[in-house]
């Protein structure tokens, strides 16, 4: 801002000075002056002036225009020096400006009236007043070349500018959809269970009325959770509205597995199992730990609203041959468990699959994106099993 200050005050001292110095064509010396002192206002004070470029640009063309028409009246006498050269350069510049910012239609009558005005510049440039007509066209046509090249340079700027808007605006609305997977894969979880305990408290209140106290206390505790991702959320949609904010927060990852299967066995009434790999959990990198923890979420939340009650949950992250392994696993007993005939894991590109959820196809993307698969299908006996396989990428180099 400062250079553009000092180059308007350098351009609004010295081209006046050169001005009142000229004697011999003081017309073209007005025109240049004034064209270049609002070029000059322009890149001092832009963006504030831009809606004024279409009205500083056509009466820089029509000053112009009327010092070249002054000019043939008096006899065309030499070649007008330096100052048509000037006023072309801002010609230019303005038709550029012009092109990149105008939204109006009054816009594309200053342009042609520019282009006119920077064309018939060639005339008193060249001297060319003394050829014949024919000749006096071809350099005027020649001459407005450089007027559409402002044209295509200042379309060119805009497209990029609205290259750049669109990009803006697609980054944002794909931030907004994953925020809100977001909150659907964490709040699911904790509604849900806020669901089944409701459940097993009218079931107590007439059987053990003093565990009843546990079961709401969980309850409250779940969608306290809940309210906390959804407020989470909500600054987050917020924070993409304001540019200026730094603060970002955390969304959760591996490190919380314990605590949120801990939680789950709570809840559920049957069997729990974790074995965590020591360690792992800690050094997987963010991205890769936030899809693990996104995954186990999603796992648990289809346990909860498919799998018959009292099915024994397993979740196992360990490291393998290829790097990382995550297997979320049910499986229900009883009578009907032994009669359920061996089903082979389906992937999740069997095009079979196309009746379910949306929950873990947009997590196998996430896993793809980071080099790995994500499987699951029913398993035998009358359960059902979530895979994933991660390549050693995802884990933090030894410093």
């Amino acid at each position: 801002m400062r250079a553009t200050v000092a180059l308007g005050a350098c351009l609004g001292v010295v081209v006046p000075a050169g001005v009142w110095g000229s004697r011999s064509h003081p017309p073209f010396a007005l025109a240049a002056a004034l064209a270049a002192a609002t070029l000059a206002g322009h890149a001092a004070m832009w963006p504030r002036t831009r809606r004024l470029i279409g009205v500083s640009t056509g009466v820089v063309s029509l000053l112009s225009l009327g010092a070249t028409g002054l000019w043939h009246h008096v006899g065309a006498p030499m070649p007008a020096g330096p100052w048509p050269l000037l006023t072309t350069a801002v010609l230019i510049v303005d038709l550029a400006l012009l092109c990149r910012t105008a939204t109006s239609r009054v816009s594309t009558l200053t342009v042609a009236v520019a282009i006119l005005a920077e064309s018939v510049l060639a005339v008193p440039i060249t001297g060319a007043a003394a050829l014949g007509w024919r000749d006096r066209v071809a350099v005027c046509v020649f001459w407005s070349l450089a007027g559409f090249a402002g044209i295509a340079a200042g379309l060119y700027l805009r497209r990029l500018d609205e290259a750049r808007i669109r990009a803006v605006a697609q980054a944002r609305r794909a931030q907004r959809v994953q925020l809100a997977t977001d909150l659907h894969d964490f709040v699911a979880h904790d509604v849900s269970a806020m669901v089944i305990q409701a459940q097993a408290a009218r079931i107590l209140l007439s059987e053990r009325a003093a565990d009843v106290a546990d079961v709401l206390g969980a309850i409250e505790a779940d969608g306290t959770r809940a309210l906390n991702a959804m407020d989470r959320t909500i600054r987050l949609l917020r924070e993409l509205e304001d540019a200026a904010s730094a603060t970002r927060t955390p969304l959760p990852d591996a490190t919380e597995l314990p605590e949120l299967i801990q939680r789950y066995a709570a809840a559920w009434d049957g069997p729990v199992t974790v074995a965590l790999d020591p360690g792992l959990e800690s050094s997987l990198l963010p991205e890769a730990s936030t899809t693990v923890y996104r995954v186990v979420v999603e796992a648990l939340t289809n346990v909860r609203r498919h799998a018959r009650p009292g099915a024994a949950v397993d979740v196992r992250l360990h490291r393998s041959a290829g790097g990382v392994a995550l297997v979320v696993t049910n499986r229900c007993s009883g009578p009907d468990a032994d009669h359920q005939s061996p089903v082979p894991l389906q992937s999740r590109r069997d095009p079979v699959r196309r009746h379910g959820g949306t929950g873990l196809a947009g997590l196998a993307e996430r896993v793809e994106m980071l080099g790995g698969t994500l499987d699951y299908g029913p398993r035998s006996p009358a359960g059902w099993q979530l895979h994933v396989a991660l390549p050693a990428d995802v884990l933090r180099t030894a410093s």
